[in-house]
């Protein structure tokens, strides 16, 4: 490894190499980060937020192990690759990059395509998770998270506190959870007086909140692209640079 790199070409050829390799250090040090909150809320929250009981694979604790896992993954071999010089891991890196790429890609297509039947879906589900499982011990995930958009947003149930009428958890009662109260007070959703609850549903309230947060999605998204992209020209880069023979004795 040596004529090409005495040459000019060297120190374009090592900076590209340290800032990738910087660069995934810092990527694989976020994972270690997402994963690690992943775990945290798996052993002290069970199964956090998984508001939707039949998308327990959506939940803040189920996303955060997978999305750190696999930035652990995608990091480890950028920075091994990049450090190491190895071929085939910058061609691993390269083409696990292109496969999380094309499938945000296709995910946000298809979100925007099916986009009507998610929100039927997501109201449905929604539904089932306050009649059927809200305080239930297997699923204090869901009522901390239920719990906690009803304070934020200051709504109750999916379409009006109605929603939490018979559930469960009080069958054959009027009750709503105290997250409901105007003023909440312990025992505030068991005076059956809707005076005292907030009106609004939280659906309407939940898409009003995502439209309006959609252009931070948006930037998130375009950054997010970005910065793959550039991961993919500088990982191929590094992958021309040790396979041609100029780099090579």
């Amino acid at each position: 490894m040596g004529k090409g790199k005495g040459k000019g070409g060297f120190s374009g050829y090592t900076c590209v190499k340290f800032l990738f390799f910087g660069f995934n250090v810092i990527f694989w040090l976020l994972g270690c980060a997402i994963l690690g909150i992943g775990i945290w809320l798996h052993i002290s929250k069970g199964n956090y937020a998984s508001v939707a009981p039949s998308f327990n694979f959506l939940s803040a604790t189920a996303l955060c192990i997978a999305a750190g896992g696999i930035v652990l993954v995608v990091g480890f071999f950028g920075c091994c690759g990049a450090i190491m010089e190895n071929p085939c891991m910058l061609l691993t890196y390269f083409l696990l990059v292109v496969i999380i790429f094309v499938m945000e890609i296709v995910a946000g297509i298809l979100a925007f395509v099916f986009r009507n039947e998610v929100e039927t879906v997501l109201k449905r589900e929604l539904s089932i998770g306050i009649q059927q499982k809200y305080n239930t011990t297997s699923e204090q995930g869901l009522k901390d998270a239920w719990d906690s958009v009803q304070r934020n947003m200051k709504c109750c149930g999916v379409d009006n506190y109605s929603d939490w009428y018979g559930i469960t958890s009080w069958k054959d009662h009027n009750y709503v959870p105290d997250s409901c109260c105007l003023i909440e007070t312990a025992l505030c959703g068991r005076m059956q007086d809707p005076k005292l609850w907030h009106q609004k549903g939280c659906y309407e309230e939940l898409k009003y909140w995502l439209k309006a947060n959609l252009y931070i999605v948006g930037v998130a998204g375009i950054t997010l692209g970005v910065i793959q992209v550039l991961g993919m020209v500088a990982a191929m880069a590094l992958f021309c640079c040790l396979r041609s023979e100029k780099y090579y004795d």
